[in-house]
């Protein structure tokens, strides 16, 4: 799984993922607004796959030597 990038700017992680978009089954996107507040997209996906996924990611965050 790729790593995240910590020098993109938010236009070149949205060019990143229109690249990867026809590949991928299910996307969420959480942004964040200047003022603090959330910026949130998804897919067609249930709440429950939603929260699986991001469970996913933050298990690969945590242990990102685990393939």
């Amino acid at each position: 799984m790729p790593s995240g990038s910590t020098s993109f700017t938010p236009e070149q992680a949205s060019a990143s993922v229109q690249r990867e978009a026809k590949q991928l089954s299910k996307i969420i996107i959480v942004g964040e607004y200047q003022d603090g507040d959330l910026f949130i997209r998804s897919s067609r996906m249930t709440c429950a796959e939603a929260l699986w996924l991001i469970k996913r990611a933050e298990y690969y965050t945590l242990n990102p030597d685990d393939d």
